[in-house]
C-alpha cells in the first residue's frame, strides 16, 4: 500500500522548510533555527516499524550517539534530539547541514541539494587518489572513535557520507546501534557476509566505499579492476591503497588481514606518506585480487573462490591467514540508569554542551557504567546548579537518583522595586537602588553577631521615618565599611547579588542632625542606607615599547600590545598590569581607575638575557635550546652532569651514586628518578626568574610523552594515551626504517658494551660498534632534523606523564633508548619504559623544555 504523505513535522523552535532526503528509515527535512541557521532535522516515524521495540531501540541508538557526536570531526553534529508532542508519533535529531553540491556553504534554501560521497563518484569515475586517502583516513578516525564508544554505524555507504566545509563526514546515523545488536539493516554491497552490526562490519563497509571511489566501478563489482590504471605518478598510491582494500573487503571474516580502524588509519597514513604498507602476506593478497580478477570480471568474490579454477588462488593467498585467529569485538559497556531530581522540581535539565535533557524529575536517562556524567539544572528566580555523578554498577538494576536543591537567585532588576536578604525594601532610582529605611538596630545585631565586632564602636537611637518607629544605627565610616562588606558577601552567597553589583553606604542629608547626640558627632557616627547599583565599569587601553608584549590583567592573560589592546568591564579600583616579552625584563604597573573611565597605559620594558622563543638560545647554565614552535622550546642534549652539579650544590644534595664508566661533566648524568627530575626543573625556574634569565611566565619542566613524539619525529601516532600509543608504534628508528642499525648512529649497546662488568655478550647488537661503552659526550652523534641529539641512545629520558595502574598507584615513564639497549622493539622511536617513579638506574636520565603559561602562578 502506498505511504501517505505526511504533512511537515512540528519541531520545536524550528520552521520547517521542506524535505531534503528520506529511506527507509526516515526523512531529512531542512529546516531554520530560532537564530536563523539552517539545520538538518531527520524525523523516524514509528509507523514506519513493525514493533514499538525495533523504534525504542533505534531511538536508543541516537541518544548513546548524540553525547559522542560533537567529539570527533569526522562525525555529523547532533545538536538536539526529541520525540513529537505525544512522544509517540516520530523522534527527531537536529543536526549541522551539509555542503550544497554546487555552492558549498552558500546555501540556498529552495535550491539546496546536499554533497554526499556518491554525486562525487558517480558515472563509473574514479576520484583522485589523494582524495580518497584523505576520505579514508577522515571515516576511518570517526569509526574509531564511535567504536571506542561501543557502538557501530551500520550503514557506511557513498551517499551516508556528507560534506561540511569541505570534509567528509559519516552522516544518516539512523543505523547506529550498540556494537553486535545483529539486525539485519544496511545496504546490499557494503554489508559484509557475516552481517552488519560489528567494527569489523564497518571496516568492511568502508573498504567498499574506498574501491568505488578509487575505481569508479559499482561495489557489487569487487574485487575488478578498471580497464586503465592511474597515470605513473598517482599509480604507486593506487596500488597501495587497492592492497589495503583487498585486505579489508576479503569476504571470509577470519582472514581479513585489516580488521579495525587503528589498522586502516596506520595502512592509509603510510600509504600517504608514499611509504609502503606491508604486513606478511599482503603482496599475496593484492596478486590473488588480481588473478581473481581476471578470472571472473563482475563476478561475485565468494562465488570465484568456489570455483575450481581458483583452488590455486586460495592456496597461494589465503593459507598466510590461517595462523590469525578471528578478533572479537569487545562487550559493549553495560547501561546505567539515571533520574535527575530537583527542589523546587520544573527546572530545565540541560548537558555540560548546552542540550536540553528535560524537566525535573526527569525521564528515565541512560549512560555507561564508569561513565561521569555532568548536568546543569535551570530555573527562573534560581541560581543554576552543576551536578556530577559517576554511573555505578548498581544503577544497571535500579536507576540512581541525582538530587539537586536550587538555592535562590533575585538580583535587583533596573526600575523595579526589590528586597533584599536581609528583607529591607529598596526604592529604584535611575539604575540605582536605595534602602527605603536607614539601617536599623535589627540587620546591626545580625551583623555584630557574625562577625563578632565590638558593639561600643556605635549607637542606636529611635527614629520615626514615614510613619513607622525603628531604632536605627549610628556608625562610623569604618563600621560601615565593614557592614557593606559583610551585607555583600552575604548577598552573593544566598543569590541576591551577582559580582558585577557594587554596595555602598550612603548618607542623607535631609536627615535632621538635632537627632544626633553631641558624642555621635564628635566620633562621625552617622545612620547610613545602603545603595545597590551595577559597576561602573572601566577600560583600560594598554601599549608596550617595544610593542608585541603579552600582558597580563590581575594575573590573568588580556592579549598582546601592538594592535589596540582593550580590557573592558573592569571594575573602578587599583589595577595591576603585568607586561611579559622575551628578551625584556617583567614589567608590573599598578594604577588606579576611576568609575566609568577610559585609562590609556603604557609600558616601557627593559631587555634581559632571556630567552626568546622562536631562537636558539642558552641559558645560565650554558644549556642550549631550539624552538619546536611558538610556545616550547627543548634542549638540544640531556642534562649534563655539570648542570646537575650546580643543583647539588645549591641545594646541599649529594650526587647520584657514580656508575661503572668513566664519565665527564659533558656525559649525561645518570641514576636519576622521576621525582629527582622534576625538582631540577624546580629549582632551575626559580633560580633563572631572580637571574632575569626567564620570566615569571615561563618555566622549566619535563617535556610531555606528545611532546617527546613530536620533537623525535614521530607523526600521527595512533591512540589517546602513552600506552595506546606505545601498542601501535611503528618500526621507525632514529637511523630510518632498516634492521640493524649502521656502525655510529646513536650510543647504543654495542660491542664495547661487554668491557663493562655484568654486560653479557648476547645483550649487544653483534657486530655494532659506537665507540663508547657506558654513556657518551652529549651531542657526540649527529642531530636530528630539530637539531637534537641522542633521543636514541646515551640515556633513557623521564616525561612528565604518568601510566595509571590503579587509583592509587601510577608509574612513570621514560622515552628513547639508553646506552645499553640492544632489543630491537626498544629501539623503536615510539618504545615507552613505564616503571616506578622513585627508580634510579644508571641509564636512566632526563632533557628538559621551556614553556610558556598563561596564567599567572605566583
Amino acid at each position: 500500500m502506498p505511504r501517505i504523505p505526511r504533512s511537515h513535522p512540528q519541531i520545536p523552535d524550528h520552521e520547517v522548510l521542506r524535505k531534503i532526503g528520506g529511506g527507509s528509515y526516515g526523512e531529512v527535512w531542512m529546516a531554520r533555527s530560532v537564530t536563523g541557521a539552517l539545520r538538518a532535522v531527520k524525523v523516524v516515524w514509528r509507523e514506519d516499524f513493525d514493533d514499538e521495540r525495533t523504534f525504542e531501540r533505534e531511538f536508543e541508538g541516537i541518544l548513546k550517539y548524540e553525547p559522542i557526536s560533537r567529539s570527533h570531526p569526522g562525525l555529523v553534529n547532533i545538536l538536539h534530539v526529541g520525540r513529537s508532542n505525544d512522544s509517540e508519533a516520530f523522534y527527531y535529531y537536529v543536526m549541522e547541514i551539509g555542503d550544497d553540491i554546487d555552492t558549498g556553504q552558500l546555501i540556498n534554501p529552495v535550491e539546496y541539494e546536499a554533497r554526499t560521497l556518491r554525486p562525487d563518484g558517480k558515472n563509473g569515475l574514479s576520484l583522485e587518489i589523494n582524495f580518497c586517502i584523505e576520505v579514508g583516513l577522515q571515516l576511518a578516525g570517526a569509526l574509531q572513535h564511535l567504536h571506542s564508544h561501543g557502538l557501530a554505524h551500520r550503514d557506511v555507504k557513498p551517499s551516508n557520507i556528507i560534506f561540511v566545509n569541505g570534509k567528509a563526514k559519516l552522516a544518516d546515523i539512523g543505523l547506529v546501534a550498540a556494537r553486535d545488536q545483529r539486525s539485519y539493516v544496511g545496504t546490499e554491497g557494503f554489508v559484509p557476509p557475516e552481517g552488519p552490526g560489528s567494527a569489523q562490519a564497518d571496516i568492511y563497509s568502508l573498504g567498499k566505499v574506498l574501491y568505488e571511489i578509487a575505481t569508479g566501478k559499482d561495489r557489487l563489482d569487487f574485487p575488478e579492476l578498471p580497464d586503465e590504471l592511474p597515470p605513473h605518478a598517482e599509480r604507486r598510491y593506487w596500488l597501495g591503497l587497492n592492497r589495503v582494500i583487498c585486505e579489508i573487503c576479503e569476504p571470509r571474516i577470519s582472514h581479513r588481514k585489516i580488521a579495525s580502524a587503528s589498522e586502516l588509519i596506520k595502512a592509509l597514513a603510510m600509504i600517504q606518506k608514499g611509504k609502503k604498507y606491508q604486513r606478511s602476506s599482503l603482496s599475496f593478497v593484492w596478486i590473488s585480487c588480481l588473478l581473481v580478477a581476471l578470472l571472473g570480471a563482475g563476478a561475485y568474490f565468494v562465488g570465484i573462490f568456489d570455483h575450481p579454477l581458483s583452488a590455486p588462488i586460495k592456496n597461494l593467498s589465503f593459507s598466510w591467514f590461517h595462523a590469525l585467529k578471528d578478533k572479537k569485538p569487545p562487550t559493549p559497556k553495560q547501561q546505567g540508569r539515571i533520574r535527575i531530581v530537583s527542589s523546587p522540581d520544573g527546572a530545565q535539565v540541560f548537558q555540560e554542551d548546552g542540550t536540553f535533557v528535560g524537566l525535573t524529575p526527569t525521564e528515565t536517562l541512560t549512560a555507561n557504567v564508569g561513565e561521569s556524567v555532568r548536568y546543569i539544572i535551570r530555573k527562573d528566580q534560581f541560581r543554576p546548579l552543576k551536578l556530577n555523578a559517576e554511573i555505578s554498577a548498581e544503577t544497571v538494576e535500579e536507576p540512581m537518583i541525582l538530587f539537586g536543591k536550587l538555592l535562590n537567585f533575585s538580583p535587583p532588576e533596573i526600575g523595579e522595586t526589590w528586597q533584599d536578604h536581609l528583607g529591607l525594601s529598596y526604592i529604584p532610582i535611575q539604575n540605582e537602588h536605595i534602602s527605603h529605611s536607614f539601617v536599623t538596630q535589627e540587620e546591626w545585631k545580625f551583623f555584630l553577631k557574625e562577625t563578632k565586632r565590638d558593639p561600643k564602636t556605635s549607637e542606636i537611637i529611635p527614629y520615626s521615618e514615614n510613619g513607622k518607629n525603628e531604632c536605627i544605627v549610628l556608625a562610623t565610616p569604618c563600621d560601615q565599611d565593614a557592614f557593606i562588606e559583610w551585607f555583600r558577601q552575604k548577598g552573593l552567597n544566598e543569590g541576591y547579588l551577582t559580582q558585577h553589583h557594587e554596595v555602598k553606604s550612603t548618607g542623607d542629608d535631609s536627615f535632621p542632625k538635632a537627632l544626633l547626640p553631641e558624642q555621635a558627632l564628635a566620633n562621625q557616627r552617622l545612620p547610613f542606607r545602603i545603595m545597590i547599583r551595577p559597576y561602573r565599569y572601566g577600560t583600560l587601553q594598554v601599549e608596550s615599547e617595544p610593542p608585541g608584549a603579552d600582558v597580563y590583567f590581575n594575573g590573568d592573560y588580556a592579549g598582546k600590545t601592538g594592535g589596540n589592546l582593550e580590557i573592558s568591564k573592569v571594575k573602578p579600583g587599583e589595577t595591576k598590569l603585568t607586561f611579559v616579552l622575551e628578551g625584556y625584563k617583567t614589567l608590573i604597573l599598578k594604577q588606579e581607575l576611576n568609575p566609568s573611565q577610559v585609562l590609556a597605559i603604557k609600558g616601557t620594558l627593559v631587555k634581559n638575557k632571556g630567552a626568546v622563543f622562536g631562537k636558539a638560545w642558552v641559558n645560565s647554565l650554558g644549556m642550549k635550546f631550539e624552538p619546536i614552535d611558538s610556545s616550547l622550546m627543548v634542549s638540544i642534549w640531556e642534562t649534563r652532569i655539570k648542570d646537575y652539579e650546580e643543583f647539588t650544590k645549591d641545594t646541599n644534595r649529594p650526587m647520584p651514586p657514580s656508575s661503572n664508566f668513566e664519565q665527564n661533566p659533558d656525559h649525561p648524568v645518570v641514576s636519576i628518578s622521576r621525582e629527582d627530575a622534576i625538582e631540577f626543573c624546580a629549582w632551575l625556574t626559580k633560580r633563572e626568574r631572580g637571574q632575569d634569565f626567564l620570566s615569571r611566565y615561563h618555566e622549566y619542566r619535563l617535556p610531555t610523552d606528545e611532546e617527546w613524539s613530536r620533537f623525535a619525529g614521530l607523526e600521527n601516532e595512533i591512540g589517546d594515551s602513552p600506552s595506546q600509543r606505545d601498542a601501535n608504534k611503528t618500526n621507525l628508528y632514529a637511523w630510518g626504517v632498516g634492521w640493524p642499525p649502521p656502525n655510529a648512529v646513536a650510543n647504543i649497546a654495542d660491542i664495547n658494551t661487554t668491557s663493562l662488568s655484568g654486560i653479557r655478550h648476547d645483550r649487544v647488537i653483534p657486530y655494532y660498534d659506537d665507540g663508547h661503552a657506558g654513556t657518551s659526550p652529549v651531542g657526540s652523534f649527529s642531530a636530528n632534523d630539530f637539531g637534537l641529539y641522542d633521543l636514541t641512545g646515551n640515556v633513557q629520558e623521564w616525561i612528565s606523564d604518568k601510566l595509571e595502574i590503579n587509583k592509587n598507584q601510577a608509574l612513570g615513564i621514560l622515552r628513547g633508548a639508553s646506552w645499553n639497549t640492544a632489543v630491537q622493539d626498544h629501539l623503536k622511536l615510539g618504545w615507552r619504559n613505564p616503571t616506578l617513579s622513585q627508580n634510579r638506574e644508571p641509564y636512566y636520565g632526563f632533557r628538559v623544555v621551556i614553556s610558556r603559561r598563561v596564567k599567572e602562578k605566583d
